[in-house]
């Protein structure tokens, strides 16, 4: 009985000591780069990494002129080719990130 509970203390100890540590490795991350850490993952592909790829009908986002608002409306719900991003970006705070990273690659 001994025996087993020592097993037992030693093995939770182990995995313990192995389980990854939350946030420990991992720098924190500015607004401005989350934002574009957004806009590279979910829009890069079709925009490019500076708004100017044009890739499968993509509008070039350096010459947009859209306000804040549209720009919102278009991320929630698509347009043309563009599918809603409203779920993949998950959350306002994401949308609003998003919005002001594109604003920062206009002309």
């Amino acid at each position: 009985m001994v025996l087993n509970n020592t097993v037992f203390i030693l093995l939770t100890g182990i995995c313990f000591a192995c389980s990854p540590k939350p946030n420990a490795a991992e720098p924190v991350k500015t607004p401005a780069q989350q934002a574009e850490n957004l806009f590279i993952m979910h829009c890069a592909a079709c925009h490019g990494e500076d708004g100017k790829l044009g890739a499968s009908g993509a509008k070039n986002l350096a010459l947009s002129k859209l306000s804040d608002l549209e720009i919102k409306k278009i991320l929630k719900i698509g347009k043309n080719g563009m599918p809603p991003m409203n779920e993949l970006l998950g959350t306002p705070e994401n949308i609003n990130l998003v919005i002001t990273h594109l604003k920062k690659l206009r002309n």
